[in-house]
């Protein structure tokens, strides 16, 4: 069941789609205006550049460790953290 719902989910969007551009009148056309495409093509890049950016801004230096998030013994949480190995 769930990876039925998890097809559908990752389908909804495309159906959605596809069924806006039946409903517009846009059938006969040869596809999406080009500023869509631009805009769309626009939109992934700037994702992917801000999930580099993340991701390289994120990650510890060489032989460091990862220490998980931890609760201390008066109930504090202490934030996961890098540490030398």
């Amino acid at each position: 069941m769930a990876i039925i719902l998890g097809l559908l989910f990752f389908a909804a969007p495309f159906l959605l789609y596809a069924l806006w551009w039946r409903l517009s009148g846009a059938q006969g056309a040869k596809g999406p205006p080009v500023i869509a495409l631009a805009l769309g093509l626009l939109g992934v890049a700037a994702a992917l550049a801000g999930a580099v950016h993340y991701g390289l801004s994120r990650s510890f230096e060489r032989g460091e460790a990862y220490v998980p998030a931890r609760i201390s013994p008066e109930g504090q949480v202490i934030r996961g953290e890098g540490r030398p190995r």
